[in-house]
């Protein structure tokens, strides 16, 4: 999975999904579905309605292959140093 939720992006799904819990806990209860999903998009940085638009908000550098193994190499370690700075 490439990266394809910024930065800005990421900060804006957590607080939309935080306003959808709240709204589920007054209203109607599929808030709560609406927003884990926008939550969980902004964690994973991820968006599968995003990718399949072929839309990318992650800048060139933020856009590098996610590892899905947990082995940490040399690769992954220059990647983590570059990406938080």
């Amino acid at each position: 999975m490439k990266c394809n939720v910024g930065r800005t992006e990421r900060i804006i799904r957590i607080v939309a999904s935080l306003a959808f819990m709240a709204l589920g806990a007054g209203w109607w209860k599929g808030f709560y579905v609406v927003g884990a999903v926008v939550f969980i998009t902004a964690m994973v940085a991820w968006c599968p309605v995003t990718a399949a638009l072929g839309i990318s908000t992650c800048r060139e550098e933020e856009q590098e292959e996610i590892p899905a193994d947990t082995v940490s190499t040399d690769k992954d370690k220059q990647f983590r140093e570059r990406r938080f700075k």
